[in-house]
């Protein structure tokens, strides 16, 4: 599964910093925005990657479902 399968308003969420977020950078002081705004970045990922391999997990579990089923 990429980024690009996941529906428009989802893969916005994830590509783009919170109105929030982007308040914060623009409070923040200079030397510390590009620390901070990675960090948001790494969060978005980590976010992203925790969704994905939900539905993974939810399809397996799904083909594990039927393969007992068959089995017996």
């Amino acid at each position: 599964m990429n980024l690009k399968a996941l529906p428009t308003e989802v893969r916005a969420g994830f590509e783009e910093l919170s109105g929030a977020q982007r308040d914060v950078l623009a409070q923040a002081p200079a030397e510390m925005r590009g620390f901070l705004e990675a960090q948001m970045k790494m969060q978005k990922e980590q976010e992203l990657t925790q969704l994905i391999t939900g539905l993974l997990k939810g399809d397996h579990e799904q083909a594990m479902t039927v393969v007992r089923n068959i089995g017996g």
